[in-house]
């Protein structure tokens, strides 16, 4: 938990970097108990095409913090395999946008549901309305975040 004397008040910093912290957490716990073999990258990838829709291969390097070449094979793998497409971007034609397929939609459909699956043991006896209440604040945090991003693009 937060970094500060149990009798301070934590920081909304410090607030916020455990929130982080747990999170990051969360899913790697999730990973590494589910039966679900996709790599981490390619889960990753699935999910920023998922939430930006077609992009850029440089917005995505930027957004998923790796290099251009590396985002390069990594966005090609997924449209070797299917998962996402290529097309021309409508406002530049020496560029391209990646976007899901519906087959990567499915299959990041399909690694959710089972991270959610390894999960449902552990959380048996947690109370409904408490994971409700987590999944709102999250949303409601994320939505002001997201605020604050696109403001700095």
């Amino acid at each position: 938990m937060w970094s500060v004397q149990q009798n301070e008040q934590p920081s909304a910093d410090d607030i916020v970097v455990d929130l982080l912290v747990t999170a990051g957490r969360l899913t790697r716990l999730a990973g590494a108990i589910s039966e679900d073999d996709v790599p981490r990258a390619v889960l990753r990838a699935l999910a920023v095409l998922d939430e930006h829709g077609g992009i850029r291969v440089s917005e995505f390097a930027r957004i998923d913090r790796c290099s251009q070449p590396a985002a390069t094979a990594l966005l090609g793998r997924l449209v070797t395999d299917g998962l996402a497409t290529r097309t021309r971007d409508p406002q530049d034609s020496r560029a391209v946008l990646v976007e899901l397929t519906p087959a990567g939609r499915t299959r990041l459909a399909t690694a959710r549901r089972a991270f959610a699956a390894a999960m449902a043991p552990g959380l048996a006896d947690f109370p409904l309305d408490r994971l409700i209440r987590l999944d709102t604040d999250m949303n409601d945090l994320l939505t002001a975040l997201r605020a604050v991003a696109r403001g700095r693009q």
